[in-house]
Protein backbone atom coordinates (compact mmCIF):
# COMPACT_ATOMS: atom_id res chain seq x y z
CA UNK A 1 0.00 0.00 0.00
CA UNK A 2 1.41 2.99 -0.91
CA UNK A 3 -0.18 5.42 1.77
CA UNK A 4 -0.95 8.63 -0.79
CA UNK A 5 -2.20 10.66 2.13
CA UNK A 6 1.34 11.21 3.48
CA UNK A 7 2.52 14.20 1.49
CA UNK A 8 -0.68 15.91 2.12
CA UNK A 9 -0.62 15.59 5.90
CA UNK A 10 3.21 16.53 5.46
CA UNK A 11 2.05 19.76 3.71
CA UNK A 12 -1.12 20.61 5.88
CA UNK A 13 1.99 20.48 8.85
CA UNK A 14 4.26 22.55 6.88
CA UNK A 15 1.69 24.93 6.26
CA UNK A 16 0.54 25.39 10.33
CA UNK A 17 3.99 25.92 11.11
CA UNK A 18 4.64 28.68 8.79
CA UNK A 19 1.48 30.55 9.44
CA UNK A 20 2.19 30.18 12.83
CA UNK A 21 5.62 32.09 12.11
CA UNK A 22 4.07 34.46 9.71
CA UNK A 23 1.36 35.61 12.60
CA UNK A 24 3.84 35.76 15.47
CA UNK A 25 6.09 38.00 13.13
CA UNK A 26 3.42 39.38 11.20
CA UNK A 27 1.61 40.78 14.55
CA UNK A 28 4.90 41.46 16.28
CA UNK A 29 4.15 38.67 19.01
CA UNK A 30 1.06 40.17 19.99
CA UNK A 31 -0.95 37.39 18.42
CA UNK A 32 -3.72 35.61 19.48
CA UNK A 33 -2.19 32.91 21.65
CA UNK A 34 -5.00 30.23 21.39
CA UNK A 35 -4.75 30.54 18.12
CA UNK A 36 -0.98 30.72 17.73
CA UNK A 37 -1.53 27.37 19.98
CA UNK A 38 -3.83 25.61 17.66
CA UNK A 39 -1.57 26.53 14.72
CA UNK A 40 1.37 24.77 16.96
CA UNK A 41 -0.18 21.36 18.07
CA UNK A 42 -2.13 20.75 14.98
CA UNK A 43 1.56 21.06 13.32
CA UNK A 44 2.74 19.07 16.16
CA UNK A 45 0.15 16.17 15.69
CA UNK A 46 0.51 16.51 12.19
CA UNK A 47 4.21 16.28 12.06
CA UNK A 48 3.78 12.81 13.65
CA UNK A 49 1.13 11.29 11.78
CA UNK A 50 3.41 12.16 8.68
CA UNK A 51 7.08 10.37 10.33
CA UNK A 52 4.57 7.48 11.30
CA UNK A 53 3.23 7.78 7.44
CA UNK A 54 6.50 7.89 5.98
CA UNK A 55 7.23 4.76 8.37
CA UNK A 56 4.80 3.09 6.66
CA UNK A 57 5.90 3.60 3.66
CA UNK A 58 8.97 2.34 3.89
CA UNK A 59 10.34 -1.38 3.06
CA UNK A 60 8.69 -3.97 5.99
CA UNK A 61 11.79 -4.26 7.74
CA UNK A 62 12.39 -0.62 8.18
CA UNK A 63 8.65 0.85 9.05
CA UNK A 64 9.18 1.10 12.92
CA UNK A 65 12.45 2.33 13.08
CA UNK A 66 11.85 4.89 10.23
CA UNK A 67 8.53 5.73 12.20
CA UNK A 68 10.04 6.24 15.24
CA UNK A 69 13.19 7.89 14.33
CA UNK A 70 11.14 10.78 12.62
CA UNK A 71 8.63 11.20 15.10
CA UNK A 72 11.01 11.33 18.03
CA UNK A 73 13.15 14.04 15.62
CA UNK A 74 10.35 15.81 15.23
CA UNK A 75 9.46 16.20 19.06
CA UNK A 76 13.05 17.14 19.46
CA UNK A 77 13.16 19.94 17.37
CA UNK A 78 10.03 21.32 18.62
CA UNK A 79 10.97 21.06 21.63
CA UNK A 80 14.97 22.34 21.37
CA UNK A 81 17.14 20.69 19.14
CA UNK A 82 16.37 23.79 16.89
CA UNK A 83 17.19 26.18 19.63
CA UNK A 84 20.67 25.89 18.52
CA UNK A 85 19.87 28.00 14.89
CA UNK A 86 18.87 30.39 17.50
CA UNK A 87 22.14 32.74 17.03
CA UNK A 88 21.46 32.72 13.44
CA UNK A 89 18.32 33.96 13.34
CA UNK A 90 19.58 36.66 15.79
CA UNK A 91 21.79 38.16 13.11
CA UNK A 92 18.37 39.14 11.01
CA UNK A 93 16.67 41.11 13.94
CA UNK A 94 17.18 42.13 17.49
CA UNK A 95 14.02 40.63 18.71
CA UNK A 96 13.61 37.82 20.74
CA UNK A 97 10.47 36.02 18.93
CA UNK A 98 12.44 35.97 15.71
CA UNK A 99 15.41 34.24 17.08
CA UNK A 100 12.63 32.05 19.00
CA UNK A 101 10.47 31.35 15.98
CA UNK A 102 13.22 30.67 13.34
CA UNK A 103 13.87 27.24 13.77
CA UNK A 104 10.12 26.37 13.39
CA UNK A 105 9.56 28.45 10.57
CA UNK A 106 12.42 26.31 8.96
CA UNK A 107 10.77 23.17 10.02
CA UNK A 108 7.58 24.48 8.20
CA UNK A 109 9.61 24.90 4.78
CA UNK A 110 10.96 21.82 5.50
CA UNK A 111 7.86 19.68 5.68
CA UNK A 112 6.48 21.59 3.17
CA UNK A 113 9.26 20.96 0.86
CA UNK A 114 8.92 16.97 1.68
CA UNK A 115 5.10 16.68 0.82
CA UNK A 116 5.92 18.48 -2.29
CA UNK A 117 8.51 16.36 -2.92
CA UNK A 118 6.37 13.36 -2.15
CA UNK A 119 3.57 14.28 -4.53
CA UNK A 120 6.50 15.13 -7.05
CA UNK A 121 7.71 11.48 -6.96
CA UNK A 122 4.79 10.24 -7.67
CA UNK A 123 4.05 12.52 -11.50
CA UNK A 124 8.06 12.45 -12.10
CA UNK A 125 9.98 10.08 -10.43
CA UNK A 126 13.01 10.71 -12.44
CA UNK A 127 13.08 13.92 -10.85
CA UNK A 128 13.11 12.62 -7.37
Amino acid sequence: MKHAWVPYVTIAAGTAYVLKVALVWGSGNTANSTVIGILYFSGLLLGIAAAVGTGLRQVRGRRALVAIGLAVLLVAWVLGLGDALKPLFGLFSDKEYVEVEGPLALLGVVLLALGARGKMAKREPALV
